[in-house]
């Protein structure tokens, strides 16, 4: 979305098909949206580089105006690897979602920004969740399976388990 809005130039960010769809839900519906966001584009779909401070500004105004239902949440670095925050110390979420924050804020306004977060694939550490918490966070999307530390052995990760992504839920960080 951001990178299409920064290269196509439209008149309007609901001139993307997909903020319009969006809106659409939002207007018949009364839907509230927050879309999760990863910092840039992985490397692994090619040379096609794009980062938050890519995208423009131009569209600030309009994202401030829909806010109330339109947030956009920290969620990870880039999309892979998997499991980025499994074993993540506090700097480097700090340093993450730092990142991701200050760029909403410039490009999309402060109420645009989501004090809930769903880290990429759910599993945090804990220093994780208080650098989350120290920078703003107040609600965390977890899993709830049993607690296992990663050894480093991507086989041993639950992909494709459909229980799994389902088995989550959000708690208030440090109640």
């Amino acid at each position: 979305v951001f990178r299409d809005l920064t290269r196509k130039n439209p008149e309007s960010i609901f001139d993307n098909l997909f903020l319009k769809m969006l809106k659409t839900a939002h207007d018949n519906y009364g839907m509230k949206v927050q879309l999760n966001v990863f910092y840039r584009i992985d490397f692994y779909y090619g040379d096609d580089e794009f980062t938050l401070k890519d995208m423009t500004d131009k569209y600030k105004k309009e994202f401030e105006t829909v806010s109330y239902w339109l947030k956009f949440g920290f969620h990870s670095k880039q999309e892979f690897p998997d499991y980025p925050y499994i074993n993540a110390d506090y700097e480097d979420i700090k340093a993450n979602l730092d990142a991701i924050k200050n760029e909403i804020f410039r490009f999309a306004g402060e109420k645009s920004f989501a004090r809930a977060c769903v880290p990429h694939w759910l599993p945090i550490s804990k220093d994780g969740c208080r650098a989350l918490y120290d920078g703003g966070i107040k609600l965390l999307s977890v899993s709830l399976e049993d607690l296992r530390e990663y050894n480093g052995d991507p086989f041993s990760l639950p992909y494709g388990h459909a229980q799994r992504l389902l088995s989550h839920r959000r708690v208030e960080l440090f109640t």
